[in-house]
C-alpha cells in the first residue's frame, strides 16, 4: 500500500514582535503528517499522526555550534498524543523527555474537555510558548532569576544535580554545579503542563545535561 504523507502547515508564529533568540533560528509553526498505521506486529501501540510543534537552534553546550531543540507530538490523533522535547547536536540525541497531552485541560473542579478548535489553538500557541526566549538564560541569569522567584531553591541545585547523576555525591555534583556556571552554557527553563518547572543545563565536564531545578 502506498504511503500517505499530508503536510499542513496550520499558522503562522504568534506574537510577532516578540524577541527571538540571538542565535539561530525559530520555526514554530505547526505541521501535520498523516501516515498509514503500521501493523500490529511490528508496533505496539497505533500512530498516525505527527505534530512538529517547534524547533529552535541554541547553542546550548557553549562549543559555538548550535544544537536542534524540537517539540514533537506523536499519536493516534491529534487529541491524544505523546510530546518529545529533544535536544539533538550532529543527529544523536543529547536529552530528551516525554508527556501526554489531550483535549482535557484544569485539575479537580475546574476540569474540562477542550473544543476542537480550542485544541487546536492551544498546539499552535504551544511551540512559541515553550520556546519562549526569556527562558533560555546565562547561569549567572538563572541564578539571579531563580533569588528573586525561589530563592530557597539555589542551594538545592546540587544536590538534584547529584540525584539526576546517580551517585548522590554532593560534594561531586557541587563541583559539577560550579563548573558550569563558569562556562558558556545556556540553561533552559521549561514546563511540561501545570505548576512544574524544569530546568537543565549542560556539565562540559560529563558532556551530559542535568536537570537543575523542579519545581513548584
Amino acid at each position: 500500500m502506498r504511503s500517505l504523507v499530508v503536510a499542513v502547515v496550520l499558522a503562522s508564529i504568534l506574537a510577532c514582535g516578540r524577541e527571538r533568540p540571538a542565535s539561530g533560528t525559530v520555526d514554530t509553526s505547526i505541521v501535520f503528517v498523516a501516515a498509514p498505521a503500521s501493523s500490529q506486529d511490528s508496533l505496539p501501540a497505533r500512530v498516525d499522526t505527527t505534530v512538529q510543534l517547534g524547533t529552535v537552534t541554541r547553542d546550548m553546550t557553549g562549543d559555538g555550534v548550535p544544537e536542534i531543540l524540537s517539540l514533537i507530538g506523536r499519536g493516534p490523533t491529534i487529541d491524544s498524543m505523546e510530546v518529545t522535547f529533544s535536544i539533538k547536536s550532529a543527529g544523536v540525541t543529547l536529552y530528551d523527555t516525554r508527556w501526554q497531552i489531550t483535549r482535557i485541560v484544569g485539575f479537580d473542579a475546574g476540569r474540562r474537555q477542550l473544543s476542537a478548535a480550542e485544541h487546536r489553538a492551544r498546539l499552535n500557541e504551544l511551540g512559541p510558548w515553550f520556546f519562549d526566549n526569556r527562558k533560555f538564560m546565562s547561569p549567572s541569569s538563572f541564578v539571579a532569576d531563580l533569588q528573586k522567584s525561589a530563592r530557597l531553591h539555589v542551594d538545592l541545585i546540587p544536590s538534584v544535580i547529584a540525584r539526576e547523576e546517580g551517585s548522590g555525591d554532593s560534594v561531586r555534583a557541587r563541583t559539577i554545579w560550579e563548573q558550569m556556571q563558569a562556562s558558556p552554557i545556556i540553561i533552559f527553563e521549561f514546563s511540561t503542563g501545570g505548576d512544574g518547572i524544569t530546568a537543565m543545563g549542560w556539565s562540559p565536564s560529563d558532556r551530559r545535561f542535568y536537570r537543575l531545578l523542579e519545581c513548584c
